[in-house]
């Protein structure tokens, strides 16, 4: 008859030999390792770090007494709404100009993708947010909104209808819509998202 030993093992039996139950726990390990490092180089997880150190970087050049006033997120929302604000001018461009839709129209739909655009790069890698999608999107809607009526609609159609180029009406009304934005999403559609400790 077979007894079983306090320690588990079934009497009658030979214990497996530590020995020959590591290469299975070490190759175990070695997957988890390597599991591990794929996860870090998963550009969803290593493009925000590296983009921090960018900003990061960029601070530290700043003189004294504006990098104690500049956000680190203000010097990433630059970059990025910068370049957004590139996608929105070729759009109006394309749409405007060569396609020759109506202006409002034109303007609308060039700051809708640059809208989406900046919306979700300043989620991903400057505020690093991991709050609802939803929640966040909905509330950067109401800003846009309130933005396009006060300066896309109402300042740039205003220089536009006056007779300045579309592109430079564009220009002016971004440099004064540009505060406004950036204090929305820091204040209110990423709230509760803490700031980057300055360099």
């Amino acid at each position: 008859m077979t007894s079983i030993t306090t320690s588990g093992q079934v009497r009658g039996q030979c214990p497996v030999p530590t020995a020959a139950r590591a290469p299975h726990t070490v190759t175990a390990a070695a997957a988890a390792h390597r599991r591990f490092n794929a996860r870090l180089e998963d550009p969803a997880r290593r493009a925000p770090r590296v983009f921090r150190s960018l900003l990061g970087r960029i601070h530290r050049l700043l003189p004294g007494f504006l990098r104690r006033r500049v956000p680190v997120t203000f010097i990433g929302y630059a970059l990025i709404n910068g370049s957004g604000f590139v996608i929105d001018i070729a759009f109006l461009w394309l749409f405007y100009e060569r396609l020759h839709w109506f202006y409002p129209l034109a303007v609308t739909v060039g700051y809708a993708i640059a809208g989406v655009y900046s919306l979700l790069l300043n989620r991903w890698l400057n505020f690093q947010s991991h709050g609802s999608l939803t929640s966040q999107g909905s509330r950067y809607a109401v800003g846009l909104v309130s933005q396009y009526v006060i300066f896309i609609l109402g300042l740039s159609s205003l220089l536009h209808l006056v007779g300045v180029n579309a592109e430079l009406a564009r220009f002016t009304s971004a440099c004064c819509e540009g505060i406004y934005l950036y204090v929305l999403m820091r204040l209110w559609v990423f709230r509760g998202t803490p700031e980057p400790a300055a360099a």
